[in-house]
């Protein structure tokens, strides 16, 4: 089934089955979406607000030009989206324990969000902003963070060996996450 410009709310008709539709230009609003399959689905230009997405299943799913703001996102593999034309941005969500493998954040954006134990692995976030984000445990491996701004999160951990860091952006306050793996003692 498709579905064009609609806005899906708590209040509003629940639907049946999330799985395999396609969804363009729609708003999803308050709604408790915890460990339901989205799988084989479709988001173009869609809206989440305000939603629990904990959990979600997104096996083939497409997320292009989607945004997630006030969502609870906890523990959620984005590495088995459909990886074609995927790009999403994020404000003022919390998404501890998600997963991105393979996939291309270029240019995203991360404002206000928490990303405990978040897994970045074999990434291109070339020119991601990570604005205000708590970055605590989260794993950054074999990714490309070329311009990337970290300059204003907290709590990073990254070894730039294990990853392209080159004009990326950092606060001198991130620097002692830089050199953990030298076990050195920076002085502030």
């Amino acid at each position: 089934m498709e579905y064009y410009r609609q806005v899906f709310s708590s209040s509003g008709e629940p639907v049946a089955s999330w799985h395999g539709h396609a969804f363009e230009q729609c708003q999803f609003r308050k709604l408790d979406l915890t460990r339901t399959a989205l799988t084989g689905s479709s988001f173009v230009d869609c809206r989440f607000e305000d939603c629990n997405l904990t959990g979600v299943e997104l096996k083939n799913t497409k997320l292009y030009d989607v945004q997630f703001t006030a969502c609870r996102l906890l523990h959620v593999d984005f590495g088995v989206c459909d990886a074609f034309g995927f790009h999403t941005n994020f404000q003022d969500c919390q998404l501890d324990y998600t997963v991105f493998l393979n996939r291309k954040l270029r240019k995203a954006n991360f404002t206000d969000c928490s990303l405990k134990e978040a897994h970045f692995l074999k990434c291109d976030l070339t020119a991601t902003v990570f604005k205000n984000c708590n970055l605590e445990l989260a794993r950054f491996e074999d990714n490309n963070l070329t311009q990337v701004d970290f300059a204003t999160s907290y709590n990073l951990t990254i070894d730039p060996d294990d990853n392209k860091v080159k004009k990326a952006r950092f606060s001198l306050y991130s620097l002692p996450g830089l050199l953990t793996k030298y076990d050195l003692v920076v002085m502030q």
